[in-house]
């Protein structure tokens, strides 16, 4: 229903993000949102959670979105605070979140340059635009005041529009500030385009014959099978084919990681075939946004609502933008009509043989280190295994983590990590989450020092909100995954004969988190060792879950792999 709104250039945004249904508003206040604040301050509906860092509010808005499915909403600085966001703005870039970043905007034709603002000749949008949707999705409003609705509107359902993705807005200070205004807002399809519907019936009959007619078809869920609801029909299609089920650099868990069929990360390791006696000659994936690495399968098809990565570096046999639960549905109904669907679980009965082996294997590694006295990260993944509840919510910020005996996904635990790895993506994110999903669901944060040491601040506004976020900090004292990226890249370095890794070490000194977090008024504690893990653990859920306030472990954990002994370090002084 069409409206007409008044008032100040803030209240025309603020009603508008209200009418397209605007919960919550993510921030770090600035001086030129003054009439965006005022107007807050006026109506005092929205919720408002704030971060003392950029950084942690784009990713607390990516969280939000990732568990709600509604759009997350910044209210940014002029372009020196806008510029503070790039890291998590990436993140969710790639990720394909649905952001929409508002930040007023100093620009003047006579004034050359004030504050944090652009200097001459550049346009704070346009500064913006590599890190938004697309690298385009980024719009400026300078001089109409109607244009604030209209920019905003379209601005919402560029984000929530396939493909997804963060939207930056700027706005001038002085039309924010500016009284008396007028615009029209309202309307019966919520600022959002219906998304493409199912592939046509000719298409997935054709998707299901060359599924039919393959020897060995590899399977992929994308993010946009979570996005979509569509993980029970990945899990069907999945057991009717018997079929192996890989993933790749996914920032959800879209298919069941305990599944008796899911078989790792793509591309298919080499003893699969020595495992299985089976050859993949087909892969098949669905709502990915491509694939990390290249393609060895001689028949591809990929279906999606997002076209944009889809056959970027390999050929495609069938390619389709779509809807992807009920296509699937279909592809399945299709299937199972097939005069060969019978044979099928004979035929490749040893592909979860393969999948066994992968759980066997990290099973005998925790059997390994179970008595150790340092905790060995695959013991700690154990511990969270045998302890977190499956309804809970794991927001992970950690490469090196082991996650293969967790049960995320349909059936298990919600899953998600930053897309982008631009490291401080954890804390704003799981705060983000758990205001998504409300105090009943536990949200776990299981993230390493490293990236801990980006985002420790944002402590402060968990203990503000009370959002009684578990957070798990595996502390090795390392950037462990860049010394093992090191190792592939250049494993005859001087730096690996020596076992000398610059700029690797993160103690001496040592970093206290949990005295960094009660600091910010959270509490928690350290384990340094096995003995100590399952107590503090269950500590942890208990102050969470019943007694509803934010926790800290930290574990010091063992580190793996090439140098993992050295505690070396430029060691000059001042």
């Amino acid at each position: 229903m069409r409206k007409t709104i008044t008032g100040t250039g803030g209240m025309l945004l603020l009603q508008t993000l209200k009418d397209a249904g605007v919960e919550y508003i993510f921030t770090n206040p600035g001086s030129a949102e003054t009439g965006i604040f005022a107007a807050l301050a006026e109506d005092g509906d929205a919720r408002l959670v704030m971060a003392k860092h950029e950084g942690l509010v784009a990713a607390m808005a990516d969280g939000y979105h990732r568990l709600s499915g509604k759009v997350g909403v910044v209210i940014a600085h002029v372009m020196g605070g806008s510029y503070q966001l790039a890291g998590q703005l990436f993140n969710a870039q790639v990720a394909g979140s649905s952001l929409l970043v508002v930040a007023g905007d100093w620009a003047s034709e006579l004034q050359d340059y004030r504050g944090l603002a652009p200097f001459p000749g550049l346009t704070q949008a346009e500064s913006m635009r590599a890190i938004t949707k697309e690298a385009r999705a980024a719009y400026q409003v300078h001089t109409k005041p109607e244009a604030i609705s209209v920019a905003t509107i379209r601005a919402l359902r560029e984000a929530t529009t396939p493909p997804t993705g963060p939207v930056y807005l700027s706005i001038s200070a002085e039309l924010l500030n500016r009284e008396g205004l007028q615009a029209t807002i309202g309307e019966d399809a919520h600022y959002q385009i219906e998304r493409p519907g199912p592939a046509r019936p000719q298409t997935i009959e054709a998707i299901a014959r060359r599924l039919a007619e393959a020897q060995c078809p590899v399977l992929m869920f994308g993010d946009d099978v979570w996005r979509g609801g569509a993980q029970a029909e990945a899990v069907r299609l999945a057991e009717l084919l018997e079929a192996p089920v890989f993933t790749s650099r996914s920032i959800f868990a879209n298919f069941p990681t305990r599944h008796p069929l899911f078989c790792g990360t793509y591309p298919v390791p080499k003893d699969f075939e020595k495992v299985t006696g089976l050859r993949p000659d087909l892969l098949f994936l669905i709502g990915c946004q491509g694939v990390h690495g290249g393609v060895r399968e001689p028949t591809i098809m990929q279906i999606g609502p997002n076209p944009l990565l889809m056959g970027r570096h390999y050929p495609l046999d069938v390619a389709v933008q779509c809807e992807v639960r009920d296509t699937l549905r279909g592809v399945t109904d299709a299937l199972g009509r097939s005069s060969g669907s019978s044979g099928w679980a004979r035929q490749r009965s040893t592909v979860r043989a393969f999948a066994a082996l992968l759980i066997e294997r990290e099973e005998n590694l925790v059997r390994e280190h179970q008595n150790d006295t340092l905790t060995h990260p695959s013991v700690l993944e154990a511990h969270l295994a045998h302890l977190l509840p499956k309804d809970a919510v794991m927001v992970q910020e950690s490469s090196t983590a082991r996650t293969a005996l967790l049960s995320l996904g349909h059936g298990g635990m919600a899953w998600t990590r930053s897309g982008g790895g631009s490291l401080g993506f954890g804390v704003g994110a799981a705060i983000g989450a758990k205001i998504a999903v409300g105090r009943e669901r536990p949200v776990v944060l299981n993230l390493g020092d490293g990236a801990l040491g980006y985002s420790a601040i944002g402590f402060w506004t968990m203990a503000r909100y009370n959002t009684a976020v578990l957070a798990v900090v595996s502390n090795n004292e390392s950037y462990q995954v860049v010394r093992h990226n090191w190792y592939k890249d250049m494993p005859d370095a001087k730096m690996f004969r020596e076992d000398k890794y610059p700029g690797l070490w993160l103690s001496d000194p040592p970093v206290d988190y949990v005295a960094l977090a009660r600091a910010q008024g959270v509490e928690g504690e350290c384990v340094t060792t096995v003995k100590e893990l399952e107590p503090a653990l269950r500590r942890g859920l208990e102050r969470t879950t019943r007694g509803n306030r934010p926790y800290v472990v930290e574990v010091a954990v063992a580190r793996e792999g090439i140098g993992a002994a050295s505690t070396w370090h430029e060691d000059w002084q001042m």
